[in-house]
């Protein structure tokens, strides 16, 4: 019988087979020396594979065949019978597939690495194992493969004549060939360093050249197919020539093969056949400039006589792995493995089942002992020190905090104006490196428990009318300046909520407004026609002191920029100077009152929107002429810490004036004018993933409104609404994700400032009229989009570091002493530097019933009239006295009211009155946990 080291049947779905790795390196944080899983598949389909068919191996090894000899991780393809697709271990090159035996296959090699060909071997499967080592040769005719390049014949990067060449000078007045670059033109023939230049223009006016440079003598016989090749940039101006010719008797005879009488220029790679050469033992090429009177020059580099050849490089070597999650096991991509200056992004392998994600490779032209380094977002650096060469592995298991919150939610019940009640929360660090936890209130609501059995959802601010709504049809423009055409608008009546506070100190457009440290920042801007144009003054406003005092001004005058506060500085970016968009940057330092400058932003706009997430200043598109058309889709992220902008993904429309800020960890802008049009689409960026997506669109289209985040939405308010200039005013929520009325604003302007808080700045009434008027909606006044204080609920501990295995337990305390009975939704809201997905908040409910002593005081106010019929009167004003205080009621459509009664402050003195009745009034005591009524008929005045 004949010996077989496999034999399988068919039916086996998998054979798992681990091959033996070469492992020059320790692992972090994990097994020290693994070898990657290779898995043998042996195909099973019944209809490919007879039930009772043996299986046989082919094993083998794929390296570079080349040169360097590397083991090489490729793909193998299998074609004939039941094929398939398999890979080599990345550090052996090794294989092994079981196939049906008595067949014949043809496996396609194809390396990972780039600059390799793809070869094929064909098999005859018998009944015993097969071995097929393959070398993979690197494709010449590119040169690309890691650790191989071209060699030249010369590449004059040493800046002299190469050996047993010559130069010409067949004019005789020194204008020749020279290799120093004493011009300072540069390589501009596509090759790198030195290069040899023929220069009429700069040998200058009234000097002719003729000059020949002469390559040595040189013997072609292994060349099959010989050519001249060389990189050029040929100036031609009018009347010189290029030429390139051949000898094959050492330069006796001489024949002309390429003659340049126009431009060629570079970067350019020439490539001259020359069939008459083959065999050539004595062959030499010279290249001609002449018939040269101060015209242009002629550059060459990277010359090769019979043709370039690629070889392999004096070292290098491959480094290859997987990063995994200490904590999971799982592989971890897009994490960043650097050896020296070189480095690479871990990637996924869904083609290589056997390889696990997070996998690297990468040639490094460095061998022996280094520090190779993983890093990875929310990860500990993990270091470690391997003896570089040949193919080496080094894993890394990347540690990281990893936290785990019990319980999973939080409630009470307690009385109105009752003791606190106090829960714990415990958090835990279960991972392997040390986790920053940070702890914040959210306020997610309440459902108030009224009187009348109804309950309220909605701040009163919130649902405030606010003053009358205009809709103003007015010039407006999207320039930088102009005329202050068309009538200024007029302010509608001052009215609750909005709060007017002191004006801003000039009139002022284009500014643009931040919170800092409590106070309000009002940056740059423009006067408006006939007030100064754009300005570089800086104006705080203090709340306490109501008062506006002059900062240091920006080093320019500038409007329309892009601000946000970054780490308790103001960045303050680009905008319109006077020609135009600027790409000036500058970093405002409270503390000491100073701007210094900082990079400049890469796409200069005017009036982009704005927002700051995660330490970074967004710009999202704007105007990029002083005129603002065309308006930009750019969007870029500045970096104050590494003072570097980052070009991030297009904003999906063009637009400039959009409104934008940063909410529950993405970027949100909505509306915006693309200069002919406004839009009230709505977008959200999501920096893990760098896309834009669909959100729900704004009430109506708008651009230059005033617009900040507050009280953890988007708030817009005024501005160019549906065509006309407006009060109205609409904020988006991000945790429903939609859209909702605020009350309208006092003053309706476009293209003024606003910050949290939320206050409103400036802007114009027409066209440039600009403005000093300033107000503000009070209650919004929670800036962290992220956390908004619930008044009714606190915390003990902000948060803490916490060590693998460390455990942080928070007191969450609930406060009764609230304004009315109901039920209070809130939340803790976790923050951690782990790079898992934030923990849930832990839902945080409060439940306030109404004092015993409470009771209601309910009733009808009915009209009657002069024929004595009766009808509920809307509008009738309740009012409810005791020696200590007084309530006043008005009565809803129905004419009934309702409202909670201390009953410990019995009798009352309850009165009912409308203009054009006869009041009443009666004493009632109220009961506790009992409704008392009190319905009252107004008799109609003259019956």
């Amino acid at each position: 019988m004949r010996a077989r080291r496999w034999r399988r049947s068919a039916r086996a779905a998998v054979v798992g087979s681990v091959v033996a790795a070469v492992v020059a390196a320790l692992g972090v944080a994990g097994p020290a020396a693994q070898a990657f899983e290779r898995t043998v598949r042996v195909p099973s389909s019944s209809a490919d594979v007879p039930a009772a068919a043996d299986t046989s191996v082919v094993t083998g090894k794929v390296s570079d065949g080349s040169g360097h000899g590397w083991p090489l991780y490729a793909k193998i393809t299998v074609t004939g019978g039941p094929g398939g697709e398999f890979h080599t271990d990345p550090v052996t090159g090794r294989y092994e597939i079981a196939l049906p035996e008595g067949a014949s296959y043809q496996l396609k090699f194809e390396p990972d690495y780039p600059g390799y060909e793809t070869v094929t071997r064909d098999i005859d499967l018998g009944a015993d194992d097969v071995t097929r080592d393959v070398g993979v040769p690197v494709d010449a005719s590119t040169c690309t493969a890691n650790g191989y390049r071209y060699t030249y014949t010369a590449a004059f990067d040493d800046g002299a004549l190469p050996a047993n060449w010559t130069v010409t000078d067949l004019y005789g007045d020194g204008g020749v060939w020279r290799f120093d670059d004493s011009h300072n033109r540069g390589n501009r023939s596509g090759g790198e360093g030195g290069f040899a230049t023929a220069d009429s223009n700069y040998f200058g006016a009234g000097n002719r050249q003729d000059t020949v440079l002469t390559t040595a003598v040189t013997d072609l016989a292994a060349f099959e197919d010989p050519v001249i090749v060389f990189n050029q940039d040929f100036y031609y101006r009018s009347g010189e020539v290029a030429d390139v010719d051949l000898s094959l008797d050492g330069g006796r005879t001489w024949t002309n093969v390429l003659r340049q009488t126009g431009n060629v220029r570079g970067p350019r790679f020439t490539t001259i056949p020359i069939p008459q050469a083959v065999g050539a033992s004595q062959a030499q090429v010279r290249f001609h400039y002449y018939n040269a009177n101060f015209d242009g020059w002629w550059q060459l580099d990277n010359v090769a006589i019979g043709g370039r050849t690629c070889d392999p490089t004096a070292g290098g070597a491959y480094l290859t792995g997987n990063v995994t999650d200490a904590n999971t096991g799982l592989g971890l991509d897009r994490a960043l493995v650097a050896a020296g200056e070189v480095s690479v992004k871990t990637a996924p392998t869904p083609d290589d089942p056997a390889l696990p994600d997070g996998f690297y490779s990468m040639f490094t032209e460095k061998t022996g002992t280094q520090d190779v380094t993983a890093t990875a977002d929310g990860y500990l650096p993990a270091t470690v020190q391997t003896d570089v060469g040949g193919v080496t592995r080094a894993d890394f298991g990347a540690k990281a905090g990893r936290l785990d919150v019990t319980p999973s939610d939080v409630t009470a019940q307690t009385e109105l104006g009752e003791r606190s009640e106090t829960r714990p929360i415990t958090v835990t660090n279960t991972g392997t490196a040390p986790a920053e936890v940070r702890l914040g209130e959210g306020r997610d609501g309440f459902v108030m428990r009224r009187a009348d059995g109804e309950t309220l959802t909605r701040h009163a601010i919130e649902t405030a009318e606010g003053a009358p709504l205009q809709r103003l049809d007015v010039p407006v423009s999207l320039a930088a300046t102009g005329n202050a055409d068309g009538a200024a608008a007029v302010d509608g009546p001052s009215a609750d909520p909005w709060t007017g506070i002191a004006d801003y100190p000039q009139n002022i457009m284009d500014n643009r407004v931040v919170t800092l440290d409590g106070k309000i920042y009002s940056v740059g801007g423009s006067n408006g026609s006939g007030g100064g144009g754009i300005t570089a003054g800086m104006w705080v406003y203090d709340p306490a002191a109501l008062v506006w005092t002059r900062a240091a001004p920006l080093p320019e005058a500038r409007a329309g920029m892009t601000v946000g506060v970054v780490d308790g500085r103001i960045v303050a970016a680009s905008g319109w100077a006077a020609a135009g968009p600027s790409a000036s940057t500058w970093v405002y330092e409270p503390l000491e009152d100073r701007w210094t400058a900082a990079a400049g932003n890469p796409v200069p706009r005017a009036a982009a929107g704005q927002a700051v997430l995660d330490g970074r200043l967004y710009a999202v598109g704007g105007c990029t002429t002083a005129g603002c058309t065309p308006t930009a889709s750019d969007v870029v992220a500045y970096d104050p810490e590494q003072d570097t902008w980052e070009t991030l993904a297009d904003y999906p429309l063009a637009v400039a004036f959009p409104s934008c800020g940063a909410l529950d960890g993405q970027v949100v802008c909505t509306g915006g004018n693309d200069g002919t049009a406004a839009t009230n689409r709505t977008y959200a960026y999501d920096p893990d993933s760098g896309t834009w997506s669909r959100r729900a669109d704004a009430p109506s289209s708008v651009w230059g409104a005033s617009h900040a985040v507050a009280g953890g939405e988007l708030v817009v308010a005024s501005g160019v609404q549906d065509g006309t200039l407006s009060n109205a005013a609409h904020a988006y929520d991000p945790a429903t994700g939609t859209w909702h009325a605020l009350p309208n604003a006092g003053a309706a302007r476009y293209r003024g400032g606003a910050a949290c808080g939320f206050y409103k700045i400036g802007g114009s009434t027409s066209g440039y009229n600009a403005g000093p008027v300033s107000e503000m909606l009070p209650g919004l006044g929670q800036c962290d989009a992220g956390e908004q204080d619930a008044e009714w609920m606190s915390l003990d501990k902000a948060g803490a570091t916490l060590a693998p295995g460390e455990s942080l337990t928070v007191r969450v305390t609930m406060d009764a002493r609230v304004d009315q009975p109901g039920t209070y939704s809130g939340s803790v809201r976790i923050r951690e530097n782990t790079p898992y997905a934030t923990p849930s908040p832990v839902p945080v409910t409060m439940t306030v019933t109404p004092p015993r002593s409470w009771g209601k005081l309910v009733g009808t106010v009915n009209g009657v009239a002069c024929d004595a019929t009766e009808a509920p009167l809307p509008g009738a004003t309740v009012t409810v006295r005791s020696p200590r205080t007084t309530w006043t009621f008005t009565t809803g459509a129905d004419g009934a009211y309702a409202h909670w009664i201390d009953g410990r402050d019995n009798p009352f003195d309850v009165y009912a009155s409308k203009d054009g009745y006869r009041p009443q009034g009666r004493q009632v005591r109220i009961k506790g946990r009992s409704p008392t009524t009190a319905d009252f008929d107004l008799a109609r005045v003259g019956c």
